[in-house]
């Protein structure tokens, strides 16, 4: 056995704030609007592992680990078979994810339940100790630093200022989300905990150019971030050290990869008073959430307009990161080549909704891009980045955005949208979460369970006081197959 590692307060690093803060976090702590928030974004997550059951990718990617082998403790979403712990966190983060479905932090530009929650449930699944209210207080932590993380560097989506981001938050501050939810689930002591988050750095990875590509790699990326912060997790247990100053040392995250250009107050400050996490979305459409006002902005302005009455749509691009992420280069975005690239090709989207009045995974499919209703629509949409928005600096997130209908007879319907649907501005109750899971259920070719998934529901209402949180992992194996 290795000996406790001694830890000597040799750092002033924000890491370390951060992880005294967590590992003194207890339910009574939290808000309860924060662990109903929590609860229901972790419900969200049910929904969208059920629909990514179903994804391309997800076939090829359980091969490959039953290849690899491993000891079978762990749950896999819509699989009778178990496998090692990180290899079920790697299936179910990448299924989970697979289908742009999950929750989405808009303004720190990163998903954080689909980071923490695949690993907590597979560590509650091990270790029948762990009950629902040491998961959620987990979580919760978890996800509160990989937020804060998220909003602290200094970026700017639009404006004079603004830089293309190749990197990705999502899966950079999921990596160290991740690896604290790990060794807060094992009990790892504040010392062992910054090894896990040191080690989890030295791994650090993720960038956008998956996206550009309309690759695979975009949603297996999640998977292989929630590997491995588990797995730095356990070399950190077994004695394996990590770097402490992970933020803020000569090479840290903060200090090296940002520039030093970061607000170390909104990391460290109002620790278990201001709640950013509690700014996560929920979605409601299976596309880039970067897409989400112009949908429901399209919906208001369209509603009861025949698709062969508009000549145009002009839509008012609100910055240029969303121009780089799904409107350029224009052509493709109108006329995506699969799936995956339609959920980020914002002209293709609008069309969407404006001949269907809605948003599904079933205007996703490859058929249904190939839809000439839509296709023909997509040619008429056209983006313009506003000099207004782009005028903003900083992180308005998200931006406002104005669509412009023109009708063939002249009259223009111009609607705009500030909050999209799911925004805590605009929220999804419980009840709508809900529906979405019982319409993930029915997704694709494969049935669901209904008294599974009814089962599913209620565990993950009543998880602050589940004795065996672990369960919904084994019930999310038995609700829905994985399509073969």
């Amino acid at each position: 056995m290795v000996a406790p590692n001694v830890l000597e307060d040799r750092t002033g690093d924000a890491m370390l704030d951060l992880v005294r803060w967590a590992g003194g976090l207890t339910i009574a702590d939290i808000p309860e609007a924060v662990v109903d928030d929590t609860q229901r974004r972790l419900l969200d997550l049910v929904a969208a592992g059920l629909a990514g059951t179903q994804a391309d990718g997800v076939p090829q990617l359980l091969r490959a680990v039953a290849d690899w082998g491993g000891r079978p403790v762990a749950s896999v979403i819509g699989c009778p078979e178990r496998t090692s712990v990180p290899h079920a966190v790697l299936l179910n983060a990448t299924i989970s994810r697979a289908l742009e479905l999950d929750d989405v932090h808009e303004k720190a530009l990163l998903h954080p339940t689909v980071a923490t929650a695949p690993i907590a449930l597979a560590l509650a699944e091990q270790d029948r100790s762990i009950d629902g209210a040491r998961l959620l207080t987990a979580l919760v932590a978890a996800q509160e630093v990989m937020c804060r993380l998220g909003l602290a560097p200094e970026y700017h989506v639009a404006g004079p200022r603004h830089r293309p981001r190749g990197w990705s938050f999502t899966y950079q501050c999921g990596a160290l989300g991740g690896a604290l939810v790990a060794a807060l689930l094992r009990g790892l002591d504040e010392s062992r905990t910054l090894d896990a988050l040191g080690n989890a750095y030295t791994a650090l990875a993720g960038n956008q150019q998956a996206i550009k590509e309309a690759a695979l790699a975009i949603q297996v990326q999640q998977g292989v971030t929630a590997q491995t912060a588990v797995q730095s997790a356990d070399l950190a247990a077994l004695g394996i050290t990590g770097p402490h100053e992970v933020l803020e040392g000569e090479y840290g995250w903060l200090s090296y990869w940002h520039g030093g250009s970061y607000d170390r107050s909104v990391v460290v400050t109002e620790l278990g008073e201001r709640w950013e996490s509690a700014g996560a979305s929920v979605k409601p459409y299976p596309v880039c959430r970067i897409t989400h006002n112009t949908v429901g902005a399209t919906l208001a302005a369209t509603a009861g307009v025949a698709p062969a009455d508009v000549d145009r749509i002009v839509v008012h691009v609100n910055s240029q990161e969303s121009w780089e992420e799904v409107v350029h280069p224009l052509e493709r975005r109108r006329r995506p080549t699969s799936s995956m690239d339609a959920q980020f090709s914002l002209p293709f989207i609008v069309a969407i909704a404006a001949v269907r009045g809605t948003v599904t995974l079933a205007d996703l499919t490859e058929s249904a891009i190939r839809d000439p209703r839509v296709l023909a629509l997509a040619d008429r949409v056209e983006p313009v980045l506003d000099p207004g928005f782009e005028a903003a600096a900083g992180r308005v997130i998200p931006m406002p955005v104005t669509v412009d209908v023109h009708l063939r007879d002249g009259a223009v319907v111009s609607r705009r949208s500030a909050h999209p649907l799911g925004h805590p501005g605009n929220p999804m109750d419980w009840a709508a979460v809900e529906a979405k899971v019982w319409d993930c259920a029915a997704w694709g070719v494969t049935p669901a369970d209904g008294a599974v998934v009814e089962e599913l529901v209620a565990a993950v209402r009543g998880l602050a006081s589940e004795p065996s949180p672990g369960r919904v992992a084994g019930l999310l194996a038995r609700a829905k197959a994985v399509s073969a």
